[in-house]
């Protein structure tokens, strides 16, 4: 079994960039040294590709909030409704990229998203919003403690 974190966003799309922006803090971390870490952008369905039976999958991604901004939240499989409504013209969502996982890989051991609440994920800007980046030392400690905590369940 092989622990896969994808770290997924739009480095040009503000806080969206979020998951591009953690790998790149943590893809030489000592404390995820034994997982496979990779950064994929917005890679919506091809993420099949990269997924194989029996891999634990944690996803590193943006949700949009306005409230708690900085948050680190685990949404659980059974968190993840699909309801197969395509997000735009080039990309699925999360719940729709989670279901067509279940279906092509009916033996992935477990699917997680390790979410980091932001506020702006419509801007136009290779840079975090500064409300984030204040936080970001409290977010890369406690994304780090969510893989360690997942990786060690199930």
């Amino acid at each position: 079994m092989k622990v896969k974190i994808v770290f997924i966003g739009n480095p040009f799309g503000g806080d969206d960039g979020i998951g591009p922006h953690l790998y790149n803090e943590l893809k030489d971390s000592s404390e995820l040294s034994g997982f496979e870490l990779l950064e994929l952008g917005v890679i919506g369905f091809d993420l099949v590709s990269y997924v194989d039976d029996g891999d634990k999958l944690i996803i590193i991604d943006a949700i949009k909030s306005d409230e708690n901004i900085g948050k680190v939240e685990i949404l659980e499989e059974s968190d993840m409704i699909p309801n197969f409504k395509v997000v735009s013209q080039h990309d699925f969502g999360v719940e729709q990229t989670f279901a067509i996982l279940r279906h092509y890989k009916p033996g992935l051991e477990s699917f997680n998203v390790v979410g980091v609440n932001v506020k702006d994920i419509d801007a136009f800007s290779d840079v975090l919003s500064e409300e984030i980046l204040g936080k970001i030392q409290e977010i890369k400690k406690d994304v780090v403690s969510k893989i360690l905590n997942i990786a060690e369940d199930k």
